[in-house]
């Protein structure tokens, strides 16, 4: 998230990276931690300036599930806009072929991924619908339907004020330009940018048309 954090700086924002480790622990639990953390930040900026700033986010992958909890469970004050990029809204069925299949233990799956599975066997789609503006770009690679990790259907939700598709994979789809400038826009306007003229786009069967770099 560096490359994001150091372009926000650069167009106004006062922008704090946050990394959590998710081994055996559920949604709602990191979200009270990282709820703990926003208001101490706000805290640090309340004291230094007089007043009390307004909390935006911008997450990646699971991420995003954690502040939709956080944000169901804690009243954070101001407007609150928040962009997801590639988050697994409705659980994942990459996540739950690796703990079906592949990580299979005699004492059970591994345990992390438990979080992750689609529908009521995990906490994604159950994380809540807070009140805030929410924007989620998903990712899809070249042929497919999915970023790697996360179905485009999947990052899907429909609380989500807008919504778009861009032709990058799942684990650096941060850092790309042009998800920087539209996680820039959003966060400034409440809306992704439309395609200008003449920019070549990429069909996706299932909705909106991604925007290439």
């Amino acid at each position: 998230m560096i490359p994001m954090a150091v372009a926000l700086r650069r167009v106004g924002f006062d922008v704090r990276v946050v990394t959590q480790l998710n081994l055996h622990r559920d949604i709602p639990t990191l979200a009270d931690q990282l709820w703990g953390r926003v208001e101490r930040a706000r805290d640090e900026v309340r004291l230094a300036t007089g007043t009390v700033p307004d909390a935006h986010f911008v997450t990646h992958s699971m991420g995003g599930i954690v502040v939709r909890s956080m944000l169901n469970r804690h009243e954070i004050t101001g407007p609150n806009r928040v962009v997801m990029l590639a988050p697994p809204n409705q659980g994942s069925r990459i996540a739950a072929h690796w703990y079906d299949n592949v990580l299979r233990f005699p004492w059970g799956g591994f345990d992390p991924l438990h979080k992750l599975l689609p529908g009521e066997r995990g906490q994604c789609a159950t994380a809540g619908d807070p009140d805030a503006e929410f924007g989620v770009i998903a990712g899809v690679q070249p042929g497919k339907r999915d970023d790697g990790k996360v179905f485009v259907e999947e990052a899907r939700w429909s609380h989500a004020r807008d919504f778009l598709v861009v032709p990058f994979g799942h684990t650096f789809i941060m850092a790309r330009p042009r998800v920087i400038e539209q996680t820039a826009t959003f966060l400034r306007e409440g809306r992704f940018e439309a395609p200008e003229h003449g920019e070549r786009l990429h069909h996706v069967e299932d909705g909106r048309h991604s925007i290439a770099p």
